[in-house]
């Protein structure tokens, strides 16, 4: 018998998925499921997955790791525009053997302690997320080399964060980051972000330019590879040392002459009292 209202008495072929609105069963007599942890893998995985969003994410953590090393000097290589490839090399202070171990461990970091820390806090990254996200998401390598060693190493890691593999290599003072294949242990994740490649990496382009902007000192160079085609520039800094000489590398000379400049001044007394603040407690330091 066909559905109330359907075909006006005759013989109406629905599909299949039609039917199912209208052949539904009733509530569940099954007992309710119990409540249990979920394993501590997948626990990571999707975690992991709200910590490094998409590409922009990925290259916005390494490129803040180089610059809270002190680096001046920040090389960024893609390939199919970071869905093969993101390769992060600095010449920052390179990390010592002892950190090794929990260099991409979850909540291992230098820069704090306890919650107390947080108000002292004056680098990008404090949580210690980033690279062990990274793992969980795709196959990490890092060379490094400390400035206090006399050869660099090599650190293969699992997507625990585990290292699975340690042999000396040569390099130069600093840190190279290399992650490859990104969000392949999530396959419909994966998928998804391959499909909409060329729009993650205009995204994460824009991240990067701002990152260019406000590095004074610090030269940050990206390309992108193609196939087997040759590398094409995607943004370059020549480690100027104000942000409007960045802006004038990302944009371009002209965008300058279209720049206005403006001074930060502190609230005066009248403006503290408009709005109900102390003159004498108002934060003149953040301002110049």
């Amino acid at each position: 018998t066909n559905p109330p209202g359907l075909g006006g008495g005759q013989d109406v072929h629905l599909p299949e998925k039609v039917w199912g609105v209208y052949a539904q069963p009733g509530p569940s007599l099954e007992p309710a499921k119990a409540i249990k942890p979920i394993d501590r893998k997948s626990v990571h995985q999707i975690c992991s997955g709200q910590v490094v969003l998409n590409l922009g994410t990925a290259v916005k953590e390494l490129v803040e790791n180089s610059v809270d090393a002190g680096a001046t000097n920040i090389d960024l290589k893609l390939k199919e525009y970071g869905a093969d490839l993101i390769e992060v090399s600095d010449n920052g202070c390179g990390v010592e053997e002892e950190n090794f171990a929990g260099l991409t461990l979850k909540h291992y970091t230098s820069k704090i302690q306890d919650f107390s820390d947080l108000t002292h806090v004056e680098t990008f990254g404090f949580r210690g997320e980033a690279l062990s996200s990274l793992c969980a998401l795709s196959d990490v390598t890092i060379n490094t080399c400390h400035k206090s060693a006399k050869v660099g190493t090599r650190l293969v890691f699992d997507h625990n964060g585990t290292i699975t593999q340690k042999v000396p290599f040569p390099r130069q003072q600093g840190t190279t980051v290399i992650v490859q294949q990104l969000f392949y242990t999530l396959p419909v994740r994966h998928k998804e972000f391959q499909r909409n490649i060329k729009k993650e990496f205009a995204k994460m382009v824009q991240v990067l330019q701002a990152y260019c902007i406000i590095s004074a000192g610090i030269r940050i160079n990206c390309t992108n590879q193609v196939g087997q085609g040759k590398r094409q520039p995607v943004v370059c800094t020549n480690g100027n040392s104000t942000v409007k000489e960045n802006i004038g590398a990302v944009f371009g000379q002209k965008q300058l002459q279209s720049l206005i400049s403006f001074v930060q001044l502190p609230p005066s007394e009248s403006v503290c009292e408009e709005y109900g603040l102390k003159f004498s407690d108002a934060p003149h330091n953040f301002y110049t």
